[in-house]
């Protein structure tokens, strides 16, 4: 059988493609790539997010967008879901509806604006703290595995970093 040149090179391309290696790509696009650090970011927020609600959701039917509306109405108090958008930077949509599961599920209460009924300040429950309380420990032990290898020093100039970072975050 005559092979042509064009069949040689399809088939020297299929060899190389199943011989890459994760890691040559990972070096190639995270670490010399023209947007490198924003792969990291990416990197770093998508090993986090995956396992850390899988988990979340699995064990206790919370996903990401209502873990968020907990999280910031257990650490500030009563808020409109509007704030919740601006801090989280999560779509109005999502947010809605992890507003409206949470609120079918008894765990936060809704109260409406006397002055305008199209807006309402919500606020966790006791049902909601306690399964806040349930959740929480399962983002804390997936933040603390992804930063098991940084000393106390590296976690504080992180932690700098990262604070100067999102001052910016209203230009963004």
């Amino acid at each position: 059988m005559v092979s042509t040149v064009e069949d040689i090179q399809a088939t020297e391309l299929k060899v190389s493609e199943s011989t890459v290696s994760a890691q040559d790509v990972f070096t190639a696009v995270v670490t010399n790539g023209p947007i490198s650090d924003a792969w990291r970011f990416t990197l770093w927020s998508n090993y986090y997010t995956e396992p850390c609600f899988s988990v979340m959701s699995r064990d206790f039917d919370v996903g990401r967008d209502e873990f968020n509306v907990m999280s910031c109405l257990s650490s500030y108090g009563p808020m409109a879901a509007k704030t919740i958008c601006e801090v989280t930077g999560r779509p109005k949509n999502s947010i809605s509806r992890a507003v409206t599961r949470l609120s079918e599920r008894k765990m936060i209460r809704r109260k409406i604006n006397p002055l305008d009924r199209r807006e309402s300040s919500l606020m966790l429950n006791e049902s909601g703290r306690k399964l806040y309380e349930r959740v929480v420990p399962v983002a804390i032990e997936r933040q603390s595995t992804m930063l098991s290898g940084l000393s106390s020093s590296e976690r504080a100039l992180l932690d700098q970093v990262l604070n100067k970072l999102m001052q910016f975050r209203h230009e963004w």
